[in-house]
């Protein structure tokens, strides 16, 4: 009875022992847990973009996708709403105000944050009557928000001619002061300033004067939100972050411009974020995405950006990209990835992001053009092409037939463009065989089909995709006709 005992206590002690172990780990694997979110910034989306601002269902739509994907912001601040810019000194109509409350409902369901934000600068007035009036009037605005169930608030001062930093920290300063003390929000203001980028911020290394004195007067706890070295970089690396810091005197959030496209609208931006060093993850307060006009075909990116928030250093942007098409779109992921490999890419003259458009296509073009501007036969190089064209003109008719009406309409006419590029790219095939087989009345029936289709757009608002790759394979195909009709370099085969 003794050894039982002693046995039975002996079990019972090391059961305490493992069980203390066990909880001491969870502890320990939970606190590295909230740890690890700690650092983590706040995340989610700015709708700051030019263009039709989104419906309330859009926006409700959003709303539970970041929740779903661990994001927690949503800053309302569409430019061409005219009450949060060119008339944002007038009150919303109560039907709009409705409409915020909803949606201020909705966020919370959703576990989100719906930041409200205004952008004054067009014409706000800081000084004498004129600027207490405006003081006033946006308190106002503020509290009359608050009670639709708002809790945190922004002030942007971008796109605008006229530059006070010190007016425009101070002005700022006092009304996250109010706000704090009147418990309309427990979180200092966001704002955007009106040098918000690198190269704007400072001249050989030292700051301008506007940034200068905005930094030196805004107050410690006010979050300042820049875009990396441009407005619409290739991404924002370690030093970027260092120096935007240095110039500002505190730790920097993030205002992130992909997917958005107001700047070039023709294009979709369907690819993935990438370009952030993961330094930025870990420094920024704020991390902010600013879409497309088209809620549901940014979700694509979004997801992207999620990923590399939950794991910025192990984040595999191509990775990331599949995933999320294949979560969106199920049985279309084939065909949509297809759509979407070939645009990508945001080029201007003053932007430069995303990932290219279709590679490893380019580079099998550029391999054909290489043999038939030398006269060789390139068989091998046309066939291969010839069979993914054949591929492209079937995932452009799949997603004209099923893709969801609300997705479908964000890009209708880019998808009609697609399928035009993959029929207008096998013609150019053909062509280039009727060339070498002798047939110079098909070769230039063949070229009359592909004569009037678009290559070089000129007006920002045109459809557009694939402008370095299937754009510019049909381009070339055009200029070798021509020069063979006039002679230049024309070879018997």
């Amino acid at each position: 009875m003794r050894i039982f005992l002693t046995l039975l206590l002996a079990a019972l002690f090391c059961s305490a022992a493992l069980f203390s172990e066990n909880a001491a780990s969870a502890s320990a694997q939970g606190e590295n847990a909230r740890t690890a979110q700690g650092r983590r910034p706040e995340s989610g989306i700015v709708e700051g973009f030019y263009g039709r601002p989104w419906t309330e269902a859009e926006r409700r739509m959003m709303l539970h996708f970041l929740g779903e994907h661990g994001m927690n912001l949503y800053v309302y601040a569409p430019k061409d709403d005219p009450y949060h810019r060119e008339k944002w000194r007038e009150p919303y109509p109560p039907q709009e105000m409705l409409a915020l409350k909803r949606l201020a409902a909705e966020a919370r369901t959703s576990g989100v944050e719906l930041v409200f934000a205004v952008s004054p600068g067009l014409d706000q007035r800081f000084s004498g009557w004129a600027g207490e009036a405006d003081e006033k009037t946006m308190l106002r605005k503020l509290e009359s928000v608050h009670e639709m169930g708002v809790e945190r608030f922004a002030i942007f001062f971008d796109d605008i001619e006229h530059k006070d930093g010190r007016a425009q920290a101070l002005f700022v300063n006092r009304l996250n002061e109010e706000l704090l003390a009147r418990h309309l929000t427990e979180k200092p203001l966001f704002v955007v300033p009106t040098e918000y980028f690198l190269q704007d911020m400072e001249t050989a290394g030292v700051a301008k004067p506007y940034t200068r004195e905005f930094a030196a007067q805004l107050d410690d706890d006010i979050v300042v939100l820049f875009t990396g070295e441009g407005v619409v970089p290739e991404g924002i690396s370690a030093e970027d972050m260092t120096e935007a810091e240095r110039l500002y005197g505190r730790p920097l959030g993030i205002w992130w411009n992909y997917p958005v496209t107001d700047y070039l609208p023709g294009k979709l931006a369907l690819g993935p974020i990438q370009g952030l060093d993961e330094t930025v993850a870990e420094r920024a307060p704020v991390f902010l995405m600013n879409p497309m006009e088209k809620p549901y075909l940014s979700r694509i990116a979004l997801a992207t950006g999620a990923e590399w928030l939950s794991s910025p250093a192990s984040y595999d942007a191509e990775r990331a990209w599949h995933t999320a098409i294949r979560e969106q779109y199920g049985g279309l992921a084939g065909a949509m990835e297809l759509f979407a490999l070939h645009s990508r890419r945001m080029e201007k003259d003053w932007a430069h992001t995303g990932a290219l458009d279709a590679p490893l296509l380019k580079e099998q073009m550029e391999a054909f053009w290489q043999k038939v501007e030398r006269g060789e036969r390139a068989d091998k190089e046309a066939e291969a092409l010839a069979k993914e064209f054949r591929r492209l003109k079937r995932a452009a008719k799949q997603l004209k037939e099923k893709l969801p009406p609300e997705t479908l309409a964000e890009c209708l006419p880019q998808l009609q463009l697609f399928a035009q590029y993959a029929e207008s790219a096998e013609t150019s095939l053909a062509m280039v065989k009727a060339r070498r087989e002798g047939s110079f009345a098909h070769e230039t029936a063949l070229y009359q089909k592909i004569k009037d289709v678009p290559t070089e757009q000129q007006k920002k608002e045109e459809p557009r995709l694939s402008e370095q790759v299937f754009a510019d394979f049909i381009a070339k195909a055009k200029s070798w006709h021509e020069m063979q009709e006039h002679g230049v370099g024309r070879r018997e085969n």
